[in-house]
């Protein structure tokens, strides 16, 4: 009797979760999906929100994941989707041009125009500038004016570094 008991409630137990799949039980399972509006001219555009799967999307939508991804441009093996991306459900259809005459434009009248004098600007004076006393340039100045004279001079003081070097160092005086 113990083990009819617990071979009934094994079954009960395996059998509860069956009926609350899809398709049995008569209750399509809630994916959490939200569908979108289709746009003005029909196109449907999904965003991609925290949750969401592709064959969820796809569920919703009664397409496969397949078409989902084909139609954004990818492969049908794809399944990858991120958040925040904008999935293309349905292209939406263009609007052709009709030829049908359009309506008689009321007439235009020209209206004289206004002529309005304009301002010249009127001419100020420019100050012109002060003059200003130079100092006159110092010695230093004058020799060290300009990258020229600096390079010379620096040029002079080693030919007579190496003279004296040379002559004190290097010759022998005589006895």
């Amino acid at each position: 009797m113990k083990k009819l008991g617990a071979f009934l409630i094994l079954i009960l137990i395996c059998l509860v979760p069956l009926t609350q799949v899809n398709g049995i039980g008569g209750n399509p399972k809630n994916n959490g999906v939200i569908v979108s509006t289709p746009q003005a001219d029909g196109a449907i555009y999904h965003q991609v929100v925290d949750g969401d799967t592709l064959f969820d999307i796809a569920a919703a939508y009664g397409m496969t994941p397949s078409d989902i991804m084909t139609l954004n441009g990818n492969s049908p093996d794809a399944t990858e989707i991120y958040i925040g991306q904008f999935l293309l459900i349905r292209r939406g259809t263009i609007a052709t041009a009709t030829l049908e005459p359009t309506s008689t434009i009321a007439p235009f009248t020209p209206q004289p125009t206004i002529m309005q004098p304009t301002r010249t600007a009127i001419p100020t004076k420019t100050p012109l500038p002060s003059p200003t006393p130079t100092p006159p340039p110092s010695t230093t100045q004058l020799l060290f004016g300009n990258s020229q004279h600096i390079g010379l001079t620096l040029i002079a003081g080693s030919a007579i570094g190496i003279t004296l070097v040379v002559v004190f160092g290097f010759l022998k005086k005589p006895k």
